[in-house]
């Protein structure tokens, strides 16, 4: 298995999705794989948590 760190650099995935079970399950079993898990605080205002966070994948519900 690969790692989920770069040269001094844990990946950062950004999780936008609205239901809370699939945004848990998916985090939980991110981080197993040793990526750093983020989840906007307020969907509204994405764009600046995407800024702030600077997650190198985003995730993101296709209906959103």
């Amino acid at each position: 298995m690969r790692t989920a760190r770069g040269r001094n650099h844990m990946y950062k995935i950004m999780i936008v999705e609205d239901d809370q079970t699939i945004t848990d399950v998916l985090g939980r079993q991110l981080e197993r794989w040793g990526y750093a898990v983020c989840v906007p605080d307020d969907f509204a205002q994405i764009d600046q948590e995407f800024l702030r966070k600077e997650p190198d994948l985003v995730l993101m519900d296709i209906s959103l």
